[in-house]
């Protein structure tokens, strides 16, 4: 019996180690886990700052442009480059950095676009019907810009007097995301 006793006593003993060892890695994974995710926020947080440069970039090259269809093409630039950088900023300041809400940031992609295109957006009012549905980024960043497209289009011709000349692409400044 003192011999199946000391036998059980070293196992436990054994046991024990293996456990504080499991623990010890467990806490490195998560340590590590958490790095990986700080420093992923970070580069979606330097992605997102990158494309706001360039659509400022694009905005201060607006002001030397005097043919309406080239001003046109560069605020159709500059959206859709507000689009990618609305999905790192999303992915940014989400708990969860696979996917993205994709009503949250269908509300806000329209919202934008409304700001960029309508001369008086308070005259448009946005509707949104929408279940919870999320993206994982590699889906994100082109459905982003299909709906940039479908909004933007909608916006530009979807009012009676031709909506882009009724509704100036210039008339309000490009809010900042």
């Amino acid at each position: 019996m003192k011999e199946r006793t000391v036998e059980l006593a070293q196992a436990n003993t054994n046991l024990q180690a293996e456990v504080i060892e499991r623990k010890r890695a467990e806490e490195k994974v998560l340590a590590s886990l958490r790095e990986k995710e700080i420093l992923l926020k970070e580069i979606h947080h330097r992605v997102k700052n990158n494309l706001q440069i360039i659509s400022s970039l694009l905005e201060l090259q607006c002001e030397y442009i005097h043919d309406h269809q080239a001003l046109r093409f560069f605020r159709e630039s500059q959206d859709r480059i507000k689009t990618m950088a609305m999905v790192h900023e999303q992915l940014y300041s989400s708990a969860d950095l696979a996917s993205i809400d994709l009503c949250e940031y269908l509300e806000s992609l329209a919202s934008q676009l409304l700001h960029s295109y309508v001369e008086d957006p308070g005259r448009i009012a946005l509707v949104f019907d929408l279940g919870e549905f999320c993206l994982g980024i590699e889906e994100a960043i082109p459905c982003g810009l299909i709906l940039n497209e479908l909004v933007s289009n909608s916006l530009k011709h979807a009012f009676p007097g031709g909506g882009a000349e009724k509704f100036p692409l210039a008339a309000v400044p490009p809010k900042m995301i």
